[in-house]
């Protein structure tokens, strides 16, 4: 049993509170009912089955597809930005790719950013406000490598993709966290 136990720790913790005191009986009385093999054999095929399930669902879960949603977004425009600066013009594939899951989802993305939520609002203007001031870091540093005579290639690039990226996201974290609306105060 304390192995079975151990072996429950793979399910996420809210199936496991809400179920797992269920499954040790279950496994408890296979084991007294047809013996300790029939129990592992059959415990065993059910655990390979159900905890990949129930993990997948946990992942998949709004706000996870949500999370995941964003990242694809600005990662694609700040490739296709880097690229685009880099003069890598096929980059600008990575853009118009960002703009075509923009359009097929934004029911969602509006759904998501339209929830009354004051604490996402504060945490998406708190990163933009971060975001912000990466960038700005960015450009100071680039103008004082812009000053000297000896600059690089790749310093040029880490500023053009650090700043780029910096400024993308501020943009989208601003509009995001200003168009979510604060959560109505209760009386």
């Amino acid at each position: 049993m304390a192995v079975y136990r151990s072996i429950l720790r793979l399910y996420p913790k809210e199936f496991r509170d809400e179920f797992g005191p269920d499954l040790l009986q279950i496994h408890r009385d296979l084991a007294t009912d047809r013996g300790l093999a029939f129990a592992r054999r059959r415990t065993a095929l059910d655990l390979i089955v159900t905890i990949p399930r129930y993990r997948l669902e946990t992942l998949m879960s709004e706000q996870h597809s949500n999370t995941a949603l964003y990242v694809v977004l600005v990662g694609l425009v700040a490739a296709g930005a880097v690229g685009l600066l880099t003069g890598i013009y096929p980059a600008l594939v990575l853009v118009v790719a960002a703009a075509v899951v923009a359009v097929a989802q934004r029911s969602r993305l509006a759904r998501a950013i339209r929830t009354p939520d004051t604490d996402v609002r504060h945490r998406r203007l708190r990163a933009a406000t971060w975001c912000a001031a990466i960038s700005v870091i960015s450009v100071i540093t680039y103008s004082w490598d812009l000053a000297d005579n000896q600059i690089s290639t790749a310093s040029l690039l880490g500023h053009s993709l650090i700043g780029t990226t910096a400024m993308i996201a501020t943009l989208v974290l601003l509009l995001a966290g200003l168009l979510t609306p604060r959560t109505p105060a209760t009386v």
